[in-house]
C-alpha cells in the first residue's frame, strides 16, 4: 500500500511536471515575439553606425538573392534594385544613384526578394539616408516558404497577401524620428523569424502632400542564422569638397564612378561652381528665401546629359566626356539653377510652376549670364532657326530669350526674376503675375518681344558690321571684333572674359558693369589709327585706353584714356572725347562751353583716335576736338600737374594693348577697326 500510496502522488507530480513544462514551452512561444529596433542619426555617417541596429553587411543572404520590382515605378534618377543588395552604402546623405527609390509623386510599390535556398532568417535589416522627407522608412514585411497550396509568388497590389501563402512579419514606420539616416532591424527573440524562401516588401511614401516622399533605400540585409557577416563598404572614393566663393555653401563632387573625369572636375568644374553658385543665388534670391547650404554633383554613366533632384545633381559621364570643350560646364550650371529654384516646396494643391519657367530660367542664366559667348539662345541662335514659332513657351531656349527681353526692359535690377522665382517656389505663380510686375499682361509682353525679334531677324546678318571692304583691307585696316565671340580680347591680367561683357546681336556689349572690368586686346599697338562706334546708356561712363601694359594695377595706371560718356547725365566732369585729365576741346562759341559733338545716350556715336609720334588726334562724329604730341614738353607739364604724376608708368611704354572700360555703366561697341601707322627710329611714341 505504501508503494501504491507512493506511486499515485508521483504520477500526479509527473503529470503536473509535464503540464508545467508544456505550459512553459507554450508560454515561451507566446513570449517569443518579433521585435523591431530602429536607429537614427540626423546627419549620418558613411558607416551607418547605430547603437542597437547592426551595421550593413555585404555577405548576407540578400547578396545572392533575386530582387524583383512587382509594383511601382523606380525613379530614373536613382539606382536599380541592385543597389539594395550590392553590399555597398552611400557616402553622403543625398545620393540618388547609390540608392533605390520610387518615382516622385507615386505611392511606393512592392519588391520581391527570392532567396537562393530555404533560409533560417535571423534578422531582416533595412537602411536609408536622406536629408529631408526621403530619409524615414515606411513599409510592411511579409515572408513565405512557398509551400502553401494556394501560394501566389507574385502578389501584386490588390492581392491580399495573407490569403495566398504569405505571413506578415512586421510593420515599419520611422517617420517620428524625422530626416536623416535610418536603420531598422527586425528579429525574433526565439532566435529566428522563420524558415523562408521569399520576402515581400510593401513600401509606402513618407508623405503624400509632397511629391518627394519616397524613401532613399540604401541597403537591405537578410541575415541567416549562424552565417558569418562582413560589413558593407562605402560606394565610392572621397568626393571633392569645396566652399562657394562667399563661404555660404558646401559643394561635393563625386567622380567615384567616373575617375577619368576627376582632374576635369577638380580643375574646371569645381572653380566654376564655387564662383557661380552665389551669383545664381543673387540673381534669383529674395529676403524670404534661403538657398540650400549644400549640394552635390554625382558624375557617373547614365542617360541624357544631367538631371537634378532636390540638392543633388547627377551628370552622365559618357555625355560629359564628349562635351568637355563644349556644353559640359554650361549644362551643369543649368542644373545648379534647379538646385536654387527648389520648386518642390509647394504643397500638392498649390499652383505648379509652368515647365517653360522651370527650364527657361536656367537656360536664361546659362546662355545670357554664364556663357553668352556661346549664343545658345540669342538672335544669332534664332537666325539659324527662322521657322521656329516665336512664343514664350515654345522651346526652353525661346523662353530664355523672352525672359532676357523682359528683364532687360522691365527688370534690370533683378527684382523681376526674383519675384517670378519666389512665386514659382511658393506655389503661388499665375500668369497674372507679369501684369503685376511689368504693368503688361503676358500675352502683350509676348507680342512686344516677338515683334522685336522679327525685326532683328529681318535685318541682314551683320552685313556692313565688322566687315572690311576691299579698299579698307588694302589701306591696312584690321577688324578688332568679329561680331561673334571674344576672339582677340580678354580681361586685364586674366584669361577669358568676365560675364559682364557679352556678344549680343553682333555687338560687343558691357551688360553688367559690376562684373565686367576692363577688356583688353590680345595684340599690342604702337602708332595707329582707331575707329569705332559706341552706344552708351543714360549716365554711362566708359573709355578707350591705349598703350596699356600688365605692369600697372589698372589700365589707366599705364595708358592714357579717350573718355566716353553720356555728356548729358554722367557725373564725371571729364567729357566724351577728352584725353582724361589732360586735354579737352576748345569752347564752342555758341554755347561758351567745351565743344560737344556727341549724340544722346541710346544713339550711335563714331570715334576716331590717331596715335603717332608726330601728333595724336581725337575726333567725335567727324568733328576734330584737339591734337597733342606725347613727347612734347606741354604733354609732360600736363601729366606732372595731374593725378597721373603719382603713376611712374603712365604714358611711358610707347606700345601696349587697347582697353575698353567696363565698370561705369552699360555700353555697346561695333565696327571696331585699326590700322598701324609707321614709327620712325628717331621718334618713338611716348618716349621722353
Amino acid at each position: 500500500m505504501m508503494t501504491t500510496a507512493f506511486r499515485r502522488p508521483f504520477a500526479s507530480v509527473l503529470q503536473l511536471a509535464v503540464s508545467v513544462s508544456t505550459l512553459l514551452i507554450f508560454t515561451s512561444l507566446l513570449c517569443a515575439a518579433v521585435r523591431t529596433v530602429t536607429g537614427h542619426s540626423g546627419e549620418g555617417v558613411a558607416s551607418f553606425a547605430f547603437t542597437d541596429v547592426p551595421a550593413p553587411s555585404k555577405s548576407d543572404a540578400a547578396t545572392g538573392a533575386k530582387f524583383t520590382l512587382l509594383n511601382g515605378d523606380a525613379d530614373s534618377n536613382g539606382g536599380g534594385t541592385e543597389q539594395l543588395h550590392d553590399g555597398k552604402v552611400p557616402t553622403e546623405a543625398d545620393a540618388p544613384g547609390q540608392n533605390f527609390f520610387f518615382a516622385a509623386g507615386t505611392s511606393g510599390g512592392r519588391i520581391l526578394v527570392e532567396l537562393d535556398h530555404l533560409t533560417e532568417v535571423k534578422q531582416v535589416n533595412s537602411y536609408s539616408w536622406h536629408p529631408d522627407a526621403r530619409g524615414p522608412q515606411v513599409y510592411k514585411l511579409y515572408a513565405s516558404d512557398g509551400t502553401a497550396a494556394n501560394f501566389n509568388g507574385r502578389p501584386f497590389r490588390g492581392v491580399n497577401r495573407e490569403t495566398v501563402g504569405w505571413k506578415m512579419i512586421a510593420a515599419v514606420d520611422t517617420r517620428a524620428k524625422g530626416r536623416g539616416q535610418h536603420g531598422v532591424s527586425i528579429a525574433n527573440s526565439a532566435g529566428i523569424l522563420g524558415k523562408f524562401r521569399m520576402l515581400l516588401f510593401d513600401f509606402s511614401p513618407t508623405e503624400t502632400a509632397d511629391d518627394f516622399g519616397n524613401t532613399f533605400y540604401s541597403e537591405i540585409d537578410v541575415v541567416e542564422l549562424g552565417a558569418p557577416v562582413e560589413l558593407a563598404a562605402s560606394t565610392s572614393a572621397v568626393p571633392i569638397v569645396i566652399q562657394s566663393a562667399d563661404g555660404y555653401c558646401e559643394i561635393r563632387i563625386d567622380t567615384g564612378k567616373a575617375p577619368e573625369l576627376s582632374e576635369w572636375a577638380e580643375q574646371k568644374l569645381a572653380p566654376t561652381l564655387a564662383a557661380w553658385y552665389p551669383k545664381i543665388v543673387a540673381l534669383m534670391g529674395s529676403n524670404e528665401f534661403s538657398a540650400p547650404k549644400s549640394f552635390s554633383v554625382a558624375i557617373r554613366p547614365g542617360d541624357g546629359a544631367a538631371a537634378t533632384s532636390g540638392a543633388r545633381i547627377t551628370a552622365n559621364s559618357t555625355w560629359l566626356k564628349g562635351e568637355l570643350n563644349g556644353e559640359a560646364l554650361g549644362a551643369i550650371v543649368h542644373e545648379v539653377v534647379h538646385v536654387v529654384q527648389q520648386y518642390g516646396g509647394g504643397r500638392r494643391n498649390d499652383s505648379r510652376a509652368p515647365a517653360w519657367l522651370i527650364e527657361g530660367i536656367p537656360d536664361y542664366i546659362r546662355f545670357f549670364k554664364y556663357e553668352p559667348e556661346s549664343h545658345g539662345a540669342d538672335i544669332i541662335w534664332l537666325r539659324g532657326r527662322r521657322n521656329t514659332d516665336l512664343n514664350y513657351d515654345r522651346l526652353y531656349r525661346i523662353s530664355a530669350n523672352f525672359l532676357d527681353y523682359v528683364i532687360e526692359h522691365y527688370g534690370r535690377d533683378n527684382a523681376l526674376l526674383a519675384k517670378v522665382n519666389a512665386a514659382c517656389r511658393q506655389g503661388s505663380y499665375s500668369d497674372d503675375l507679369w501684369k503685376d510686375i511689368t504693368g503688361k499682361p503676358l500675352a502683350e509682353l509676348n507680342a512686344e518681344w516677338k515683334a522685336v525679334v522679327k525685326r532683328q531677324l529681318a535685318t541682314k546678318t551683320e552685313t556692313g558690321i565688322h566687315t572690311l571692304s576691299d579698299a579698307e583691307k588694302s589701306a591696312g585696316w584690321t577688324s578688332l571684333f568679329n561680331g561673334v565671340d571674344f576672339t582677340g580680347w580678354h580681361n586685364l591680367k586674366r584669361e577669358g572674359v568676365r560675364p559682364g561683357w557679352q556678344v549680343k546681336d553682333g555687338l560687343l556689349v558691357c551688360v553688367d558693369p559690376h562684373d565686367a572690368g576692363d577688356l583688353v586686346t590680345t595684340g599690342k599697338f604702337s602708332a595707329f589709327e582707331l575707329e569705332l562706334d559706341y552706344n552708351i546708356s543714360e549716365g554711362g561712363n566708359s573709355g578707350i585706353i591705349y598703350h596699356v601694359t600688365d605692369e600697372g594695377g589698372a589700365v589707366w595706371a599705364t595708358g592714357p584714356e579717350f573718355q566716353l560718356e553720356d555728356n548729358a547725365r554722367a557725373a564725371d566732369p571729364q567729357r566724351c572725347g577728352w584725353l582724361y585729365g589732360l586735354y579737352q576741346p576748345p569752347d564752342d562759341p555758341q554755347t561758351g562751353k567745351p565743344l560737344d559733338a556727341t549724340k544722346p545716350a541710346g544713339e550711335w556715336n563714331h570715334i576716331r583716335l590717331v596715335i603717332s609720334p608726330d601728333k595724336c588726334e581725337h575726333s567725335v562724329n567727324g568733328v576734330k576736338y584737339f591734337e597733342y604730341v606725347m613727347s612734347s614738353d606741354d604733354f609732360k607739364r600736363r601729366v606732372a600737374a595731374s593725378k597721373f604724376s603719382k603713376m611712374p608708368l603712365f604714358a611711358k611704354s610707347g606700345s601696349g594693348h587697347l582697353a575698353l572700360q567696363g565698370d561705369h555703366g552699360q555700353i555697346s561697341f561695333r565696327n571696331l577697326k585699326i590700322r598701324a601707322l609707321p614709327v620712325t627710329a628717331e621718334s618713338g611714341v611716348g618716349k621722353p
